[in-house]
């Protein structure tokens, strides 16, 4: 299944691929003792790089230590009784956890990532390990279609004929919380030539919580349709899981407990495949069926905020937020955006965004005129001005086009509060709208689309007509 790719110069693609693995008993144990053994070197490290920085600050030390330079302790536990056990395991994937949690101080550094935590023992886990090309073993069994995991041996993988044909240099054994194995690896792919668009189709999509997403064509996808039955199933789960000797902290887990865990892990990882299956359905089929494809550019962390307020001002309808939230999370809209764009990339698409303030709902889409009052209990209206019927969502979805593709969904006739006039504009623009500018097609976007830069090919181009 292929999980991300992003476009690099030169019609270079980063593309990640995540297969089904099927280890064998042997190679199950040895990668629990494997995990283990990364957790134990990770969580010794962070204490030593803690104490190395606490006695540079005291003046005792003139430079701290780094993860890298750990890596000489852990060679000399090897060679010692009490840590002998671990060159027992494969010595890659402890060099990748050092080199991990390097990343993760240079990032903590920066600023833009937290201070790196202990590892913990828990069901989904995962170890890397380097794949070395020039070694002929390891490029002969992959040229074969096989795995040749460093220290595992060859592991089973479904559906081998999928593999690509670069050879990856980092691969990723990993378990998830039901105790299903995946492997994970990321090639680079180079295009001879730059994808042709599928076709030059114009469509936007509005995104909803009821409603998983709605075309401006009419069309409409619905989220998964057993997610509410399995989400009654899980709090039923989980109340029972709360009653087993094991469920207050520091308490020894009992067997039931650890039963009732696992029925939780597997309901989870159903209703999480069902969720992700959804998705790529939705995604695949906007992707091959219209070359241009608009959003809206939505901020989902400052939708998903709470309401429940302060102590000083408590918030109102918090229960009521709350379950919007869930549905919003649900939904995912960041990773079906996320899809569309890395799909469109490899099928010549064009993916425009527009303006998270424009008035997708609130304007009519035949004739521009915009709404002053609009509930969001109203899912079905009739046009003051011109007389015409919408749906919500696909009125929306219409605007969302219009707005993103340059064009002008009607004159803006009516009641039309808080308008910006542009020079050159003879219809006033409601506040938050893209003003739109009788430009050249390549001008015709919105100003959102200057941070994604999602722009893969120059055969096809829209249009906007002045």
């Amino acid at each position: 299944m292929i999980a991300d790719a992003k476009l690099a110069p030169v019609n270079t693609f980063h593309r990640a691929f995540k297969i089904r693995a099927y280890p064998t008993q042997d190679q199950r144990r040895l990668f629990a003792r494997t995990e283990g053994a990364c957790r134990f070197v990770y969580n010794r490290s962070l204490e030593h790089i803690k104490a190395s920085y606490e006695a540079k600050k005291a003046g005792s030390v003139e430079r701290a230590d780094t993860p890298i330079d750990f890596s000489r302790v852990v060679t000399q536990w090897k060679k010692q009784p009490e840590t002998a056990w671990l060159s027992e395991v494969p010595s890659g994937p402890l060099g990748a956890t050092l080199r991990a949690q390097d990343e993760a101080f240079k990032r903590f550094f920066k600023g833009v990532a937290r201070y790196p935590k202990p590892h913990r023992r828990r069901m989904a886990c995962s170890i890397q390990s380097p794949l070395d090309p020039r070694h002929k073993d390891k490029a002969a069994a992959w040229a074969n279609q096989k795995i040749l995991f460093p220290g595992f041996g060859i592991i089973k993988v479904a559906q081998p004929e999928r593999m690509p044909i670069a050879q990856p240099k980092m691969l990723t054994l990993s378990r998830d919380s039901c105790g299903r194995y995946f492997i994970a690896f990321q090639v680079s792919v180079t295009l001879e030539s730059e994808p042709a668009p599928v076709n030059d189709r114009v469509v936007g999509v509005d995104l909803g919580v009821k409603t998983l997403a709605v075309f401006s064509t009419g069309e409409s996808r619905e989220v998964h349709h057993a997610e509410r039955k399995r989400r009654r199933r899980l709090k039923h789960l989980q109340r029972c899981l709360s009653r087993k000797v094991g469920s207050r902290k520091g308490e020894k887990k009992s067997r039931r407990w650890i039963r009732q865990r696992q029925q939780i892990n597997r309901l989870e990882c159903r209703i999480r495949d069902g969720r992700r299956d959804t998705q790529h359905k939705l995604t695949t089929h906007l992707t091959q069926n219209y070359g241009v494809i608009c959003l809206e550019d939505l901020h989902v962390k400052g939708m998903m905020t709470s309401a429940k307020g302060t102590p000083e001002a408590p918030g109102s309808n918090v229960a009521q937020k709350a379950g919007l939230n869930r549905g919003l999370s649900n939904a995912g809209f960041g990773e079906i955006r996320r899809q569309i764009e890395y799909k469109s990339v490899s099928m010549g698409g064009i993916v425009l965004f527009a303006d998270r303030f424009a008035p997708t709902s609130r304007t009519c889409s035949a004739c521009g005129s915009y709404q002053k009052e609009f509930s969001l209990k109203i899912r079905k209206w009739i046009c003051p001005t011109c007389g015409a019927v919408h749906d919500r969502d696909e009125n929306a979805a219409k605007n969302i086009a219009a707005f993103a593709t340059g064009s002008y969904p009607g004159s803006y006739g009516g009641e039309t509060p808080d308008v910006m006039r542009v020079e050159g504009q003879i219809h006033p623009t409601p506040k938050g709208a893209i003003p739109r500018i009788c430009q050249g097609p390549d001008e015709a976007r919105t100003e959102s689309l200057k941070s994604s830069k999602i722009m893969p090919t120059k055969a096809w181009k829209p249009r906007a007509e002045c």
